[in-house]
């Protein structure tokens, strides 16, 4: 059984709204996925003014992923909006202190609404 077998997959689905761009990646993102996940943002932050990521369809995230968020809230963070974390999620983010650098909004709805406020709000 070779590696990639034995990990889970990740998908990333991208919609273009008023004000930016939303990903949805579905599945889990650990170091075997972390670069298609990480791939995905860059090339919406080029893309777009602003990029909501909604995590509703995401269970786990791993240091690689995290670190994914990271180098892009680098330079980024600002323009980058987190939504829908699942507990999981929140709690890795929490913990390696991830979410210091994002906009994170409850759900998508504020998401979306936030896009078009040019004086974004963090409500974690």
């Amino acid at each position: 059984m070779n590696r990639q077998s034995r990990t889970w997959g990740l998908e990333v689905a991208s919609e273009r709204v008023e004000g930016g761009i939303v990903l949805v990646p579905t599945g889990r993102i650990g170091s075997v996925t972390a670069l298609i996940f990480a791939d995905a943002v860059t090339t919406a932050l080029a893309a777009a003014p602003r990029v909501v990521i909604d995590l509703s369809d995401v269970d786990y995230i791993s240091s690689a992923g995290i670190r994914a968020l990271q180098d892009t809230a680098m330079t980024n963070g600002r323009r980058t909006i987190l939504c829908s974390l699942r507990d999981p999620v929140r709690i890795a983010l929490e913990l390696s202190r991830g979410l210091d650098r994002f906009v994170v909004v409850k759900d998508r709805r504020e998401a979306l609404e936030s896009l078009k406020d040019s004086t974004i709000r963090d409500s974690r």
